[in-house]
């Protein structure tokens, strides 16, 4: 086969454009810190990749989750002492409205802090957390305590559970049973109604023999915010070791994640260096493949 002029700078500016491009690559490598930029740079590894952020996306989404269900127990908790205050509040008035010997006068005003105290209880019961009620179980749209007849509360919650997902196939309930806590659920005394019964006994004084009996009901309602309370901390501190461990996860998620997309610069600069000296020689060859003309015979 006869080798022509046209042949060898047909063949000269395809390697050039290969070196080129080659370079160009390098250089878009080096600018962005990525050696994955495109399906076809490696697909075996854009593969890879997209598992990586896959499973990255998801323990972003379990941290989310925690650490809202955190934020839900700790609102719960916050408010559960405030009830307690409450409480130990109207303990404090029976103690001293249980005295025979104290005026009707000073009975009827602590009478009239006992019901701002029930008040008080309600507003507690129908705390809110991003506009969710946090007692009214899976109820959260409305209140769980009903005070329209503030002498009668009703309780319009349910006892189902909020659950957050926390692992794969791991869930964790948020909420406490309000209807528990503030009602007894028919298993002891409610909440509402004892600071009812305490506050006609002070201002009755015929009922001042009710007293003693509704500072043991009193008791029993802190016992259960307590129970409740105990409970509450232990999924806390759950959470907590929970949302430790996803974070963990997640740093060596995206540790793989920059293994398998950055680039390493130092060898990539070596790499440019390197394809410069070859796009170099490449010019250098074919100024002397590039024959002479009739003109350069003339000189």
């Amino acid at each position: 086969m006869r080798v022509t002029s046209s042949m060898l700078i047909n063949n000269f500016v395809r390697n050039m454009q290969i070196n080129l491009r080659r370079l160009e690559q390098i250089q878009d490598t080096l600018a962005s810190g990525k050696k994955l930029r495109r399906p076809s740079d490696d697909p075996v590894g854009v593969v890879d990749s997209l598992s990586l952020r896959s499973d990255l996306g998801e323990y972003e989404q379990y941290i989310s989750n925690i650490e809202d269900a955190r934020t839900w127990m700790e609102v719960t908790d916050s408010a559960l002492d405030n009830a307690t205050e409450v409480l130990q509040r109207a303990r404090e008035l029976a103690l001293y409205g249980a005295n025979d010997t104290l005026p009707q006068e000073s009975r009827n005003a602590l009478a009239r802090e006992v019901e701002q105290l029930r008040d008080q209880l309600v507003l507690i019961a129908n705390t809110t957390l991003g506009g969710r009620y946090v007692f009214g179980g899976t109820q959260t749209e409305k209140p769980p305590a009903d005070s329209a007849d503030p002498k009668n509360v009703q309780w319009e919650g349910n006892e189902e559970n909020i659950e957050y997902e926390v692992a794969p196939g791991v869930t964790l309930p948020v909420n406490c049973n309000g209807k528990f806590v503030f009602t007894g659920s028919s298993q002891g005394p409610n909440a509402f109604d004892v600071l009812n019964s305490l506050a006609s006994a002070l201002g009755d004084p015929r009922n001042i023999g009710e007293i003693d009996k509704i500072i043991g009901e009193i008791d029993e309602v802190i016992d259960r915010i307590i129970e409740t309370r105990g409970e509450l901390g232990a999924r806390i501190n759950r959470a907590e070791m929970a949302l430790d461990r996803m974070q963990q996860q997640q740093i060596k998620q995206i540790e793989l994640l920059a293994s398998a997309e950055d680039a390493d610069i130092a060898e990539t600069i070596v790499d440019l260096k390197a394809q410069e000296n070859v796009y170099r020689v490449c010019l250098a060859t074919g100024a002397r493949i590039i024959m002479p003309t009739l003109i350069d015979f003339l000189r």
